[in-house]
């Protein structure tokens, strides 16, 4: 059987020419070149040939967010949201086409907001560390629903227009604005910062710069001498 993509492709061209619902599953295998229950091997329905790499990628960010770290769940996730993303926008002779089938082919609408829900509960399940109660939980799934409100608004912009170069400075700003205000609810409260700490000390005027300078070694728990 020919690549997946090659069969993917067949089948949006023929959706696009002469309906989705006027295209058979017959027709895509012939188009594809290959038998008919070869193509019912690997794909169910027309749904499944249309939706095709949503599962591998899937499982892809599936694995990426089991092997991550978590001491930075949120910029995780965040990353995540960019593979996926990327995803879209390198393939747009078929993200393209199929936008548009969406948007008039009501069970094709469901079948993507499913796929969306698949993926905000991964992230969500990474995000609340398999918890079901608590704060933890609360922050967790209002972080993955942020994330992929962010994701979609910046893709449906694109898609709307494909000509226009990627907009990765958007997407990214995106993911910032929606995140930013509850990235630290989700740290690992133990892992080590890097971040210097700054003390700002007040003395008086007079004293010399000796005292200073002892008076600051005391306040940092360092010796005098």
């Amino acid at each position: 059987m020919p690549a997946r993509g090659a069969v993917v492709a067949a089948a949006v061209r023929l959706f696009t020419e002469q309906g989705y619902e006027a295209t058979t599953m017959e027709d895509i295998a012939a188009a594809a070149g290959v038998s008919r229950r070869s193509l019912f091997r690997h794909f169910g329905s027309k749904e499944d040939v249309l939706f095709a790499e949503h599962d591998v990628r899937l499982e892809t960010v599936v694995r990426y967010l089991e092997a991550a770290p978590g001491d930075e769940p949120v910029a995780t996730v965040r990353a995540a949201a960019r593979m996926v993303f990327q995803g879209y926008v390198s393939a747009p002779e078929t993200t393209v086409p199929r936008f548009h089938l969406v948007r008039t082919v009501p069970r094709l609408r469901d079948r993507e907001i499913a796929m969306t829900a698949r993926y905000q509960a991964a992230f969500t399940h990474y995000l609340t560390r398999g918890q079901t109660e608590g704060d933890r939980v609360l922050v967790g799934e209002a972080v993955a629903a942020a994330v992929i409100a962010a994701h979609n608004h910046v893709l449906r912009s694109w898609l709307r227009d494909p000509g226009r170069p990627v907009p990765w400075a958007r997407f990214d700003r995106a993911m910032e604005l929606v995140t930013r205000s509850l990235a630290a609810e989700l740290r690992d409260p133990g892992a080590e910062r890097s971040e210097a700490a700054v003390l700002v000390a007040v003395y008086p005027s007079a004293l010399s710069g000796g005292d200073v300078l002892r008076r600051v070694r005391e306040a940092l728990g360092e010796d005098a001498d």
